[in-house]
């Protein structure tokens, strides 16, 4: 009977045994099963058991480890110290930063939480501890950080108002102008609502709206309210922001104050309205000109040729009728009062023109120039008679014009040349096109007495001349309509001469960008 008691009692010993060895592989399994470094830690802080991350992440073995104090394997054995204390003290712990300094000097940024274990009457025996490797956790967070840093800087940088706005409209972050121009500081703008800044709420809401709808906006006119109540014009530029989904977590906006601009504006509307009262005052008053000059000019029309003809008819009957009777002198002086009333029949109808052509109202039409040259040249056939003439005629262009008005120039130029080539015994005159800056250009030359290039500013005036009229007939109008019928169409004029080697006269009509026309009928050589 003893002995079948002494085999019972070695059996149950061998199951505890067995059992107790089960256990600890069990809990080896759990420890070692932990990718953290896992320590088991007793009351008097000394390590009891240690798994492989554990001797990984101290570079030494489990047998090192164990019957050492834990609080040594850290960068401040205090702060560890005081956390396993803190574990014993409250049965918990988490999230405890420390580091972990390995063997060789490597030090592991961790995480500890810890919790205490307890025996089967429920007594304290000991702490359990996990690390958590933070590593990439803290270059995430120095990342951020660093980030963070940058758009405040980018922020900062800028002298305009800056905000971020979430889609609920309210402001998550601003600059140091936007505080400015409120009057609010950053913690006062956070978190409310961005449209309550403006002196027209409504349509500030309705700006940042677009953006969430549209993606973006642009030159969006507002006015920002200080918190003292003055206001501060600003045109608004906005975007929206995404996070790394592609969803629209924000809109960023910046504010470029127009203070200046809306002063300009300002300034530059008085200036259109004291322009628009001059013009109303000049048109006024060139109407009243015009008014005046009608008036001279049917004045001269009939008060002037009146008298004119009355000299010119009563002195034809003197030399008809009393010829025989009269002195050589006086014959000549009847003669020479002809010849003024002529010259002044002459200027008279220039004159006329030349007012009219300043009045008459443009009457565009597509039109070849060379038949315009043509009809100028079938009419100054008197002029021609008797003389040898060589025509050159270029190919000329069509262009819009006032086809009445530009075969006056035409006339009035080829007169000139008719009349400064009469000393000559062959005279040549050459019309034709030439380019200048990319425009059609017009001219026309002759081989006649020239001038001076220094009297040249004088060509254009009205009643200049450069020739005595004893030498050359005329009035000196002839080519100040010439100009005045190009500046009309938006041209100019201009000369190159040299005495006795002939002169040219350069004309330009910039209406429309001419375009190649027909050459001239007209044969070479005599007309």
């Amino acid at each position: 009977m003893k002995e079948e008691t002494t085999s019972t009692h070695t059996i149950e010993r061998h199951l505890a045994d067995e059992a107790a060895r089960q256990t600890g592989v069990y809990n080896r399994s759990l420890i070692e099963a932990s990718l953290d470094p896992l320590f088991t830690i007793a009351p008097n802080g000394k390590i009891t058991d240690v798994n492989n991350a554990a001797e990984k992440v101290t570079g030494l073995s489990r047998e090192q480890l164990i019957g050492t104090d834990f609080a040594d394997y850290f960068t401040d054995p205090g702060r560890a110290r005081a956390g396993y204390e803190q574990v014993f003290r409250e049965g918990l712990v988490q999230d405890y930063g420390l580091e972990i300094r390995r063997c060789d000097g490597h030090v592991t940024p961790v995480l500890y939480s810890a919790a205490v274990y307890r025996d089967d009457a429920g007594q304290v025996i000991g702490v359990c501890a996990t690390a958590r490797d933070v590593t990439e956790l803290k270059r995430a967070v120095e990342a951020v950080r660093r980030a963070s840093a940058y758009n405040r800087s980018l922020l900062e940088a800028s002298l305009d108002p800056l905000l971020t706005i979430n889609p609920d409209g309210k402001i998550t972050d601003v600059n140091k102008a936007a505080e400015k121009v409120t009057g609010l500081s950053r913690q006062q703008l956070m978190g409310t609502d961005f449209a309550d800044y403006f002196s027209d709420p409504g349509k500030a809401r309705a700006g940042y709206e677009q953006v969430f709808r549209e993606g973006l906006i642009k030159d969006y006119e507002l006015e920002i309210r200080h918190r003292d109540g003055y206001v501060t014009p600003v045109l608004y530029n906005a975007a929206v922001y995404r996070d790394e989904a592609g969803e629209v977590i924000g809109v960023f906006a910046a504010a470029r104050h127009i203070s200046e601009r809306k002063r300009a504006e300002e300034v530059i509307r008085k200036l259109n309205q004291e322009i628009d009262e001059r013009v109303r005052r000049h048109t006024a008053e060139l109407e009243a000109t015009n008014k005046n000059l009608e008036a001279f000019t049917y004045s001269v029309s009939h008060d002037l040729r009146s008298p004119l003809r009355h000299i010119d008819g009563f002195s034809k009957l003197l030399l008809e009728e009393y010829s025989v009777d009269l002195p050589e002198d006086a014959r000549r002086y009847l003669s020479r009062i002809r010849d003024g009333t002529r010259r002044m029949g002459m200027m008279v109808d220039d004159l006329l023109n030349l007012t009219r052509v300043g009045r008459k109202e443009l009457s565009m039409q597509l039109t070849g120039l060379s038949s315009l040259l043509e009809e100028a040249i079938r009419d100054l056939k008197p002029e021609m008679a008797g003389r040898e003439i060589e025509w050159r005629i270029g190919k000329l262009p069509f262009v819009e014009c006032d086809p009445a008005l530009v075969k006056q120039v035409f006339a009035n130029l080829l007169s000139n040349a008719l009349k400064f080539t009469r000393l000559r015994e062959r005279a040549v005159i050459e019309v034709g096109e030439t380019r200048q800056d990319g425009r059609a250009v017009i001219f026309v030359r002759d081989n006649g007495v020239g001038f001076s290039m220094k009297y040249v500013d004088k060509l254009f005036g009205v009643f200049q001349r450069l020739h005595r009229p004893e030498d050359f007939e005329g009035t000196g109008i002839g080519l100040a309509t010439v100009q005045r019928i190009v500046h009309k169409h938006g041209g100019r004029t201009w000369a190159e001469g040299e005495l006795n080697k002939g002169a040219t006269f350069y004309f330009t009509l910039e209406a429309v960008e001419s375009r190649p026309g027909e050459s001239n009928s007209l044969p070479r050589g005599a007309a």
